[in-house]
């Protein structure tokens, strides 16, 4: 049957046949990352090509919530310098230990997300059989 002119193009789909085992695995999941079976699949083809992490439903709510620190490190690197514009700012040497503090923050910030990315994904990617290339490392992510 021929296309119509002005109908839109469907998006490709795949269609697969699955054992029983490989069927509760997908209903495993589907659970854990608390999305629908299309997205689990989507999600492990770009992991299997690294193109984005794999995270759980916990990760992606501490994910959130990281970005929510991030946010309020910036609204206070904002305020800090909106009292230096102004001509409010003190000493740098009285500042050092907010500095001192947004590094330590920033930085346990960089070693979860790294961690959740990074050592989640390669569990999951150990757990499906799946290698990554040689040249990818922990190291490569931080």
């Amino acid at each position: 049957m021929a296309r119509s002119a002005t109908a839109p193009r469907r998006k490709p789909r795949l269609r697969t046949e699955l054992s029983d085992a490989d069927e509760a695995r997908l209903q495993a999941a589907v659970v854990l990352f608390g999305v629908p079976k299309a997205e689990v699949v989507r999600r492990l083809i770009r992991a299997s090509v690294q193109a984005g992490p794999a995270l759980s439903a916990d990760n992606t709510r501490t994910v959130i919530e990281l970005a929510q620190q991030v946010r309020m490190v910036g609204r206070n690197l904002s305020q800090v310098l909106r009292a230096i514009h102004r001509g409010q700012a003190v000493r740098i040497e009285d500042t050092e230990p907010v500095w001192r503090g947004l590094h330590e923050v920033v930085a346990a910030i960089n070693d979860e997300l790294t961690e959740i990315t990074v050592a989640y994904g390669s569990k999951l990617r150990r757990q499906a059989g799946l290698s990554l290339p040689a040249e990818v490392t922990t190291e490569d992510a931080g």
